[in-house]
Protein backbone atom coordinates (compact mmCIF):
# COMPACT_ATOMS: atom_id res chain seq x y z
CA UNK A 1 0.00 0.00 0.00
CA UNK A 2 2.03 2.72 -1.17
CA UNK A 3 -0.24 6.42 -1.03
CA UNK A 4 -3.22 5.56 0.85
CA UNK A 5 -4.55 2.87 3.74
CA UNK A 6 -6.78 0.06 3.52
CA UNK A 7 -8.38 -2.12 5.67
CA UNK A 8 -8.65 -5.48 3.48
CA UNK A 9 -8.03 -9.21 4.82
CA UNK A 10 -5.14 -9.96 6.90
CA UNK A 11 -3.78 -12.91 7.15
CA UNK A 12 -1.64 -13.90 10.85
CA UNK A 13 0.91 -12.04 13.12
CA UNK A 14 3.62 -14.62 12.45
CA UNK A 15 5.67 -15.57 15.71
CA UNK A 16 6.98 -17.75 17.42
CA UNK A 17 4.83 -18.07 20.27
CA UNK A 18 1.66 -19.52 19.74
CA UNK A 19 -0.15 -17.63 21.93
CA UNK A 20 0.34 -14.53 19.63
CA UNK A 21 -0.91 -16.54 16.56
CA UNK A 22 -4.02 -17.72 18.54
CA UNK A 23 -4.76 -13.71 19.62
CA UNK A 24 -4.07 -12.61 15.89
CA UNK A 25 -6.72 -15.12 14.63
CA UNK A 26 -9.20 -14.10 17.07
CA UNK A 27 -8.51 -10.62 16.49
CA UNK A 28 -9.51 -11.37 12.38
CA UNK A 29 -12.36 -13.85 12.73
CA UNK A 30 -14.18 -11.13 14.93
CA UNK A 31 -13.18 -8.39 12.18
CA UNK A 32 -15.07 -10.32 9.79
CA UNK A 33 -17.25 -11.64 11.92
CA UNK A 34 -20.84 -11.12 9.86
CA UNK A 35 -19.38 -8.75 7.42
CA UNK A 36 -22.37 -7.43 4.84
CA UNK A 37 -21.54 -7.15 0.95
CA UNK A 38 -18.87 -4.77 0.95
CA UNK A 39 -18.16 -5.10 -3.30
CA UNK A 40 -21.01 -2.69 -4.07
CA UNK A 41 -21.01 -0.81 -0.70
CA UNK A 42 -20.50 2.82 -1.19
CA UNK A 43 -17.46 3.26 1.42
CA UNK A 44 -13.94 5.46 1.11
CA UNK A 45 -12.42 2.21 1.28
CA UNK A 46 -14.33 0.71 -1.72
CA UNK A 47 -13.17 3.66 -3.90
CA UNK A 48 -9.51 3.19 -2.84
CA UNK A 49 -10.08 -0.73 -4.16
CA UNK A 50 -10.89 0.71 -6.95
CA UNK A 51 -8.33 2.93 -7.00
CA UNK A 52 -5.77 -0.33 -6.79
CA UNK A 53 -7.96 -1.81 -9.49
CA UNK A 54 -7.56 1.11 -11.74
CA UNK A 55 -3.63 0.82 -11.87
CA UNK A 56 -3.84 -2.71 -12.23
CA UNK A 57 -5.77 -3.24 -15.37
CA UNK A 58 -2.45 -1.20 -16.79
CA UNK A 59 -0.41 -3.87 -16.04
CA UNK A 60 -2.50 -7.43 -15.83
CA UNK A 61 -2.01 -9.63 -18.51
CA UNK A 62 -5.19 -10.39 -20.60
CA UNK A 63 -5.87 -13.43 -18.50
CA UNK A 64 -4.89 -16.33 -16.68
CA UNK A 65 -5.47 -17.30 -12.59
CA UNK A 66 -5.09 -15.26 -9.79
CA UNK A 67 -4.51 -15.75 -5.53
CA UNK A 68 -4.65 -12.98 -3.15
CA UNK A 69 -3.33 -13.62 -0.15
CA UNK A 70 -4.70 -12.41 2.70
CA UNK A 71 -7.95 -11.52 1.03
CA UNK A 72 -10.50 -10.72 3.78
CA UNK A 73 -13.65 -10.12 1.39
CA UNK A 74 -12.22 -10.60 -1.73
CA UNK A 75 -13.30 -7.44 -3.11
CA UNK A 76 -10.56 -6.74 -5.43
CA UNK A 77 -10.32 -10.32 -6.36
CA UNK A 78 -14.24 -10.79 -6.90
CA UNK A 79 -13.79 -7.63 -9.43
CA UNK A 80 -11.00 -9.70 -11.16
CA UNK A 81 -13.35 -12.33 -11.57
CA UNK A 82 -16.02 -10.19 -13.35
CA UNK A 83 -13.11 -9.54 -15.72
CA UNK A 84 -12.99 -13.12 -16.37
CA UNK A 85 -10.00 -13.96 -14.08
CA UNK A 86 -9.57 -17.44 -12.52
CA UNK A 87 -9.44 -16.44 -8.76
CA UNK A 88 -8.76 -17.80 -5.80
CA UNK A 89 -9.33 -15.78 -2.00
CA UNK A 90 -6.81 -17.39 0.70
CA UNK A 91 -7.08 -16.20 4.38
CA UNK A 92 -6.57 -17.61 7.36
CA UNK A 93 -10.07 -16.14 8.86
CA UNK A 94 -12.87 -18.72 8.36
CA UNK A 95 -15.11 -15.65 8.56
CA UNK A 96 -13.26 -13.91 6.13
CA UNK A 97 -13.75 -16.42 3.80
CA UNK A 98 -17.59 -16.10 4.08
CA UNK A 99 -16.98 -12.96 3.66
CA UNK A 100 -15.61 -13.47 0.20
CA UNK A 101 -17.89 -15.70 -0.43
CA UNK A 102 -20.63 -13.36 0.25
CA UNK A 103 -19.43 -11.12 -2.24
CA UNK A 104 -19.03 -13.48 -5.13
CA UNK A 105 -22.21 -14.57 -5.01
CA UNK A 106 -23.89 -10.69 -4.50
CA UNK A 107 -21.57 -10.07 -8.65
CA UNK A 108 -22.74 -13.80 -9.52
CA UNK A 109 -19.39 -15.01 -10.32
CA UNK A 110 -16.75 -17.93 -9.37
CA UNK A 111 -14.19 -18.28 -7.37
CA UNK A 112 -11.93 -20.36 -5.03
CA UNK A 113 -11.78 -19.90 -1.15
CA UNK A 114 -8.49 -21.32 0.13
CA UNK A 115 -7.78 -21.51 4.14
CA UNK A 116 -4.00 -21.03 4.54
CA UNK A 117 -0.79 -19.50 5.73
CA UNK A 118 1.20 -17.22 3.98
CA UNK A 119 4.31 -18.55 5.20
CA UNK A 120 3.36 -21.84 3.09
CA UNK A 121 1.31 -21.43 0.39
CA UNK A 122 -0.78 -24.46 -0.65
CA UNK A 123 0.59 -24.38 -4.12
CA UNK A 124 2.57 -25.54 -6.88
CA UNK A 125 5.63 -23.92 -7.76
CA UNK A 126 5.46 -20.86 -11.28
CA UNK A 127 1.69 -21.84 -11.36
CA UNK A 128 0.14 -18.57 -11.05
CA UNK A 129 -0.37 -15.37 -13.18
CA UNK A 130 -0.92 -13.38 -10.60
CA UNK A 131 -0.20 -13.07 -6.91
CA UNK A 132 -1.72 -10.20 -4.61
CA UNK A 133 -2.46 -8.93 -0.98
CA UNK A 134 -4.24 -6.19 0.17
CA UNK A 135 -3.74 -4.85 3.60
CA UNK A 136 -1.19 -7.94 5.05
CA UNK A 137 2.43 -7.15 4.68
CA UNK A 138 2.64 -4.68 7.41
CA UNK A 139 1.02 -6.94 9.80
CA UNK A 140 4.26 -8.86 10.25
CA UNK A 141 7.38 -8.06 11.71
CA UNK A 142 9.15 -9.54 8.86
CA UNK A 143 6.92 -10.21 5.75
CA UNK A 144 10.26 -11.00 3.35
CA UNK A 145 9.04 -14.97 4.05
CA UNK A 146 5.71 -14.55 2.28
CA UNK A 147 6.90 -12.16 -0.24
CA UNK A 148 9.14 -15.31 -1.43
CA UNK A 149 5.78 -17.65 -1.20
CA UNK A 150 4.04 -15.28 -3.12
CA UNK A 151 6.55 -15.20 -5.84
CA UNK A 152 7.58 -19.09 -5.52
CA UNK A 153 4.14 -19.72 -6.92
CA UNK A 154 4.44 -16.98 -9.94
CA UNK A 155 4.91 -18.27 -13.18
CA UNK A 156 8.20 -16.36 -15.16
CA UNK A 157 7.05 -13.01 -15.61
CA UNK A 158 3.94 -13.32 -13.62
CA UNK A 159 2.50 -9.87 -11.76
CA UNK A 160 2.97 -9.77 -8.13
CA UNK A 161 0.90 -6.49 -6.60
CA UNK A 162 0.95 -5.59 -3.08
CA UNK A 163 -0.56 -2.30 -1.14
CA UNK A 164 1.67 -1.74 1.74
CA UNK A 165 1.59 1.32 4.45
CA UNK A 166 3.97 3.66 4.01
CA UNK A 167 6.09 5.55 6.41
CA UNK A 168 4.55 9.64 5.49
CA UNK A 169 1.89 11.11 6.57
CA UNK A 170 -1.51 9.92 5.33
CA UNK A 171 -4.61 12.14 5.41
CA UNK A 172 -6.73 9.68 4.96
CA UNK A 173 -5.66 8.22 8.72
CA UNK A 174 -4.76 11.61 10.10
CA UNK A 175 -7.44 11.20 12.40
CA UNK A 176 -6.99 7.80 13.97
CA UNK A 177 -5.79 9.49 17.01
CA UNK A 178 -9.47 9.87 17.98
CA UNK A 179 -10.57 6.47 17.64
CA UNK A 180 -7.32 5.78 19.76
CA UNK A 181 -8.24 8.02 22.40
CA UNK A 182 -11.97 6.73 22.55
CA UNK A 183 -10.55 2.80 23.11
CA UNK A 184 -8.38 4.29 25.91
CA UNK A 185 -10.96 6.47 27.96
CA UNK A 186 -14.23 3.83 27.08
CA UNK A 187 -12.53 0.96 25.88
CA UNK A 188 -13.70 -1.16 22.24
CA UNK A 189 -15.65 -4.09 21.92
CA UNK A 190 -13.36 -5.52 19.83
CA UNK A 191 -9.38 -6.62 21.66
CA UNK A 192 -6.34 -5.09 19.91
CA UNK A 193 -4.44 -7.88 20.93
CA UNK A 194 -3.01 -9.83 17.96
CA UNK A 195 -2.88 -6.57 15.74
CA UNK A 196 0.66 -5.24 14.56
CA UNK A 197 1.09 -2.89 11.73
CA UNK A 198 4.34 -1.08 10.74
CA UNK A 199 4.69 1.37 8.12
CA UNK A 200 7.14 1.51 5.31
CA UNK A 201 9.53 3.32 3.26
CA UNK A 202 9.92 3.47 0.08
CA UNK A 203 13.79 2.06 0.24
CA UNK A 204 12.06 -0.40 2.32
CA UNK A 205 9.56 -1.92 0.16
CA UNK A 206 12.17 -2.42 -2.85
CA UNK A 207 14.70 -3.87 -0.74
CA UNK A 208 11.39 -6.28 0.94
CA UNK A 209 10.62 -6.85 -2.69
CA UNK A 210 14.26 -7.32 -4.40
CA UNK A 211 15.24 -10.18 -1.41
CA UNK A 212 11.84 -12.02 -2.13
CA UNK A 213 13.25 -12.60 -5.90
CA UNK A 214 11.34 -9.87 -7.98
CA UNK A 215 12.37 -7.79 -10.75
CA UNK A 216 11.34 -4.82 -12.43
CA UNK A 217 10.15 -3.26 -9.63
CA UNK A 218 7.70 0.07 -9.26
CA UNK A 219 6.64 1.44 -6.12
CA UNK A 220 3.72 4.37 -6.62
CA UNK A 221 1.54 6.09 -4.64
CA UNK A 222 -1.90 5.65 -4.82
CA UNK A 223 -4.04 9.15 -3.83
CA UNK A 224 -4.99 11.10 -1.93
CA UNK A 225 -8.63 11.07 -0.05
CA UNK A 226 -9.81 12.74 2.64
CA UNK A 227 -9.43 11.60 6.42
CA UNK A 228 -11.72 8.83 8.03
CA UNK A 229 -14.12 10.13 10.14
CA UNK A 230 -15.46 7.66 12.33
CA UNK A 231 -18.49 9.20 13.90
CA UNK A 232 -19.01 10.29 9.77
CA UNK A 233 -19.10 6.26 8.97
CA UNK A 234 -22.04 5.71 11.21
CA UNK A 235 -24.76 8.21 9.42
CA UNK A 236 -25.19 6.04 5.92
CA UNK A 237 -26.35 9.28 4.40
CA UNK A 238 -23.27 11.55 5.53
CA UNK A 239 -21.03 8.45 4.35
CA UNK A 240 -22.58 8.82 0.73
CA UNK A 241 -22.58 12.43 0.64
CA UNK A 242 -18.79 12.07 1.23
CA UNK A 243 -18.11 9.24 -1.01
CA UNK A 244 -20.41 11.06 -3.81
CA UNK A 245 -17.96 14.22 -3.37
CA UNK A 246 -14.58 12.28 -3.70
CA UNK A 247 -16.08 10.55 -7.10
CA UNK A 248 -16.36 13.99 -8.89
Amino acid sequence: RMGGYWYAGRLQVHAVDSVMEDQAQKFWDAYWVDQGITVTARTMTQILDRIKLGYLRNILPTSGRCLEVGAGSGRLSCWLAQGGYRTVCMDFSPNALKAAQLNYNSATVTGGFLAGDGFALPVQDQSLDVVLSTGLLEHFHDPTPIVREMVRVLKPGGLFYSDIVPNKFSLFRSLDWLGSLKRSVIGSRQSQEGYYERAFTSGQIRTLLREGGLTDITVFPAGVVPPYVPLLYRSERLRDIQVSWVEK
